[in-house]
Parts: C-alpha cells; structure tokens; sequence
C-alpha cells in the first residue's frame, strides 16, 4: 500500500486536543437483551478545494476565486480539524465497543491523498494515541471499491445506464428538470453577477452515459458543483466577502445544495446503477458485519458518490442539518450498526450521520442532532450471520 506525507501544518495532538470538548455524543439505544458487538462506517472525506482550479467553464466567473491551502482537491487544513471533531465524536458514541486501550480495526481508503489524509486524521481522533494503519491503494492505482465505474465488473451498458438515469426524471424529462429548477439557476445568476444574459439558465441540461456512468452537461452538471463549491468555501470558514465573492449567504448555500443532490439524484441513485456502482463496497460492509474474524470496528473512506451509491441500493434517504435531502456533506458517514442477543442472533440498524456547515466552517462539537435513524426493514428485527450480510447486498 502507498502512503502520502502529512500534509497539515497542525499536529494529529493538537487536531485531537482542539477537539476533546465535544459535548454530548448520541446514546447508541440498547434495547433489552441487545449489545452493540459491530459498527462498519462508510465516510466521505472532510472539506476540500475543488478538485480543478476551474470550478466553471472560463468566463462564467465574475472574478478570481478565492485561494486556499492546499492543493487542488485535497484535504484542506480547516477540513482536518473538522474531522478530527467527528473522530472524537464517533469515539464518544461508541466508547463501550472500542472500550479502553487500543483495539484493533479495520480502515481502508481511496487513493486520494483526501481520502487517505481523512482516514488518518479520522482514526488518530478515535484512538488517540494509537497507531492504526491505513490500508490504500497506491496513487496511480484506481480501487474499484470507491471507484467502481473504472472496473469492467461493475458496467452497465450505456443504454441500460441512460435508460435508468432518465426513469427519474420528471414528465419533459430535461426540459422539465430544467424549468422546475428555474428558482436555482435565478440566484446562481445573482451570485455570478449575470446582468445581461442568463449563465446557467441558457445551458440546457443533457444526459449522456458511457462505461456504465452518467455524464451530465449543461445547467444541472455546472450549478450542481457550483453549489457544492460554495459550501466548501463557507465551510472551510473563509471570509464571507470571499464566499461565492460576497454575493452567498449560508441559507441560499443551503437551498442552491438542492442542485448537488439533484445531480446524484440522477446519476448515482436509480436503482440500477446504484447496485451495479455499490455492490464492490457493499461486499466489503457485509463482510465487516458478519464475518466471525471481523473486528469490531471496520472504516471506509471515499467519496460522495459513494454514500448515493448505497443510498440509491439500499432505498436509504437523510437530510444533514443545513443541507439539502440526500446530499452526501464532507465528512458525513452511513453507520452500520451490528446488535447481538444472548442467543447468537442478530440486528442491523443503519444511521447517518453528519457535521451542520455551521459546525463545520466554526469547528464546533456536534449534539446528537448530528444522527439520524434510517428506516432500514432488513434484519431489523432479528435474523443470522447469513441474513445480516444479505440484508446490504441484495436488494
């Protein structure tokens, strides 16, 4: 496995130390005769700069965009903190299963050095004075785990992923799309100072697929990662004359996310892709859960694209606070949860759980609004080691 240097210029003990006071953490609910014995978390990496210097075409930009600390797409200074607190968290959630010392897990990342460098940050916050490696690939190396559309295993052909990808639009397909979300492309065109002609609203919104991925042109591609931009600026506590160049509030952040969901909406949620783009990782899960040499902690790190995936499978929705429904934030995570009873027996609850942007850009502890319950009916109420791996892998 490769390895990336550190990168911050704050230490793992300081990261942990800025986070210690994190108040209190959600009640893992013990039901009678049950014990939490597993947890499997799948993560998106922290805060980040866009992963291109570019984050619209040239000249759709008013003036130059804010500069950050980083290098293109990688775990920002401020995004390490930030999941140096959900490390602390999760640690404070869950402290009767890691119990004391240094117990063994399972942590494995994309390539990424911001999915790498979140792992790292994540496992020193949880097991602070431990050392517990993270298991990637080497850089110039593509995981089908996190990336699944780059492995062959995993395609759909190009019709059967263009015909799922329209099934959830709405009647007018793109046309329709586009006009229902007039609102948004009105305010992209306020915040991109768009006087004379419209921005976003003249680039209507295509689909096209290929290599068993959904490729979106136009409108939705560019105001979905337009608004996904400026809530990584204002969560990585840039000044707010910085923050979509002083034309952004954090309420119309919030409400122009709708735009990035939307995308995965049609992109990584229909049923049939999601299975096919899910079901390498999905593997990986259900073998955490039900695999007797398992440990009691297991970790994945990846991508947005990676919790829509399973959302989209597994029929999954949540809503992070001050963002908009199904939108994976940075450094949120689906918590897979394995309960045991005296007789062997099983139970799988399923959470999600995430930082508000406010927490995020101030780095301040979360409450226990942070985790929502999924209504998740597969070995909800008991089954086997068989069942339990059955209930994340077919749907």
């Amino acid at each position: 496995m490769g390895r990336f240097p550190k990168t911050s210029v704050v230490g793992l003990a300081a990261l942990i130390a800025l986070s210690a006071p994190a108040g209190p953490a959600f009640a893992a609910e013990n039901a009678p005769g049950w014990t939490l014995d597993r947890v499997v978390v799948v993560m998106r990496h922290g805060v980040r700069p866009p992963t291109k210097a570019m984050a619209l075409p040239q000249g759709m930009a008013p003036a130059p965009w804010p500069k950050w600390d980083v290098n293109w797409g990688e775990l920002s200074h401020h995004g390490e903190q930030a999941v140096a607190l959900l490390g602390t968290f999760d640690r404070a959630s869950y402290a009767p299963l890691l119990g004391r010392g240094c117990p063994a897990i399972h942590a494995v990342a994309d390539t990424d050095q911001r999915t790498v460098r979140t792992a790292e940050v994540y496992v020193a916050a949880l097991l602070p004075g431990c050392s517990v490696k993270v298991e990637h690939k080497g850089v110039s190396e593509s995981d089908p785990l996190f990336q699944p559309f780059e492995s062959s295993a995993t395609l759909l052909s190009p019709e059967q992923t263009l015909a799922a990808a329209n099934s959830v639009l709405p009647r007018g397909g793109t046309l329709a799309l586009d006009r229902d979300l007039a609102p948004q492309w009105a305010l992209i065109d306020r915040i991109l100072a768009c006087r004379t002609a419209p921005c976003i609203a003249a680039k209507p919104t295509t689909l096209s697929a290929g290599e068993g991925k959904v490729k979106l042109s136009g409108a939705l591609g560019l105001g979905g990662s337009f608004s996904e931009t400026l809530a990584l600026e204002y969560a990585d506590g840039k000044p707010m004359s910085e923050v979509g160049w002083g034309r952004a509030s954090r309420a119309q952040i919030t409400s122009l996310l709708a735009l990035h969901a939307q995308e995965f909406a049609v992109s990584a949620r229909p049923v049939a892709i999601a299975r096919a783009g899910s079901a390498k990782l999905l593997g990986e899960v259900a073998t955490a859960l039900s695999a007797p040499q398992a440990p009691g902690f297991s970790l994945f790190v990846g991508h947005d694209g990676n919790l829509s995936l399973i959302g989209g499978a597994l029929g999954l929705h949540w809503q992070a606070q001050q963002f908009a429904p199904d939108d994976p934030p940075p450094g949120g995570a689906l918590i897979f949860e394995r309960w045991r009873n005296a007789a062997g027996r099983y139970r799988l609850t399923v959470r999600f759980r995430a930082q508000s942007l406010d927490e995020m850009r101030n780095l301040t502890p979360s409450g226990p609004e942070a985790v929502q319950t999924l209504p998740f009916a597969p070995c909800q109420d008991e089954c086997d080691a068989a069942g339990l791996g059955k209930a994340v892998t077919a749907r």
